[in-house]
């Protein structure tokens, strides 16, 4: 019969105990840090791609997000900041700024301001489990950096990876066109152009 130690690590100072942890990261960081193993790594280890400001309850759901886009969990939080509360994501000026640098004002591959903000929220939203999304809902993530969209609707309609209902306003993905958009989110938090050939390959048939 197997046996698991329950690690725990205890912080002291004299007899005073100041902090104390049953996470196993930390404790292992701990005794590295102590034999000396990577001493010029953060104590923090595999957690510090996740600053201390993030909700416990939201770090699974962010590293699980970033994972999907494929970008590191840092780049995410830096151009997303993605919360369980509205409106969900709070996007870099930055980001934004160079993503539409790099994207066509018009055309086939032009990503608008309100097709980038739906795209955002509803990868997200799929691990929160939001329901519904709304062009309420992008339009409050494009107030937060100050952004607007002159028509939102006929972006949205013209866009093959996010479908409209038109009575009730509400957004989702298209499941067959879902590279495309992990291809835009991906493409934001990299603050590049999306890599349009390879989102289109990979979701041909095979």
């Amino acid at each position: 019969m197997a046996l698991h130690a329950k690690l725990r690590i205890v912080l002291m100072a004299d007899d005073v105990v100041v902090a104390e942890s049953e996470d196993s990261d930390i404790w292992l960081a701990a005794l590295g840090a102590i034999r000396g193993v990577n001493a010029d790594t953060p104590l923090s280890l595999r957690k510090s791609d996740l600053d201390e400001w993030v909700p416990e309850e939201d770090r699974a759901l962010i590293r699980a997000f970033a994972k999907d886009l494929g970008v590191p969990v840092q780049d995410v939080l830096t151009a997303c900041h993605p919360r369980a509360i509205p409106p969900y994501i709070f996007p870099s000026k930055v980001h934004w700024e160079l993503f539409k640098r790099g994207t066509a004002e018009r055309g086939r591959s032009a990503v608008s301001n309100i097709v980038l903000a739906l795209t955002l929220v509803l990868l997200w939203g799929e691990k929160i489990h939001l329901q519904p999304v709304s062009l309420y809902d992008a339009n409050a993530i494009l107030q937060t950096i100050s952004v607007r969209d002159e028509h939102p609707a006929r972006a949205v309609k013209n866009c093959p990876w996010l479908v409209l209902d038109p009575k009730t306003q509400r957004v989702h993905l298209n499941a067959n066109q879902i590279t495309r958009a992990i291809a835009v989110a991906r493409a934001f938090c990299l603050k590049q152009a999306p890599q349009w050939d390879a989102a289109k390959a990979s979701a041909e048939p095979r």
